[in-house]
């Protein structure tokens, strides 16, 4: 008989322990704000540890009792829709490509005309010249010295180039220079390769590696 006894009792306790265990969360209020548990007032579910050993201490917490109310009016916590931005709608004139003019006929031959016309005013120095970077044996004084200020060359035979130009300025000082050295305007401005024709034209003159522009009127006769 007491053997039996002692076995229900075991077996009681033992019932007891194990649906404690199963107890996984139990129901409390908040009595203060207790970030991110919830705010005060609030009822929400807790493992008994901790509010035994956190929310209890404090006095951050109580306990709902069945049969009793809660201890203070109950809050719910809000919740806030996260907002969601609207799609932004592309429309057919936001993507509408920038048209192209069509340029006619005589448009493109005054662009062309006026790129040429660019390009043979640019600077002797920039884009006329292309002497080689060699020591020379002359200075831009003694060209300056022994040329006139107008040269004159008569009778040539067309079209007289840079390398003839060369050969007047050897024969008439004495002074090698190089023909890439030498570059011709005519009398509106604009860079030749080669004379053609008779008539007046300006020259200039670099010397390698040295600065300035020598500049003084040819004559073609």
């Amino acid at each position: 008989m007491f053997q039996g006894a002692g076995i229900v009792r075991y077996s009681v306790r033992w019932a007891t322990t194990r649906s404690v265990l199963k107890s996984d969360k139990i129901p409390v209020q908040l009595l203060q704000d207790c970030s991110p548990l919830g705010v005060r007032g609030q009822i929400v579910r807790v493992k008994p540890a901790y509010m035994r050993n956190f929310l209890h201490v404090g006095n951050k917490a109580c306990y709902i009792v069945e049969g009793h109310g809660p201890r203070i009016p109950v809050v719910e916590r809000q919740r806030v829709a996260p907002v969601v931005e609207p799609k932004k709608v592309v429309t057919e004139q936001s993507v509408k490509k920038e048209s192209v003019p069509v340029m006619s006929l005589d448009d493109l031959s005054n662009l062309f005309s006026n790129s040429r016309a660019t390009r043979a005013n640019e600077t002797f120095t920039s884009q006329t010249f292309t002497a080689e970077a060699a020591t020379s044996t002359y200075t831009l004084a003694e060209l300056g010295d022994s040329l006139p200020s107008t040269f004159t060359i008569n009778s040539p035979a067309f079209p007289v180039t840079r390398e003839d130009l060369a050969k007047a300025v050897f024969n008439s000082t004495g002074i090698e220079l190089p023909p890439s050295a030498i570059a011709v305007k005519d009398n509106k401005g604009e860079n030749v390769a080669e004379i053609a024709t008779s008539g007046s034209y300006s020259w200039a003159f670099l010397v390698p590696g040295q600065t300035g522009v020598l500049q003084r009127n040819l004559n073609i006769q």
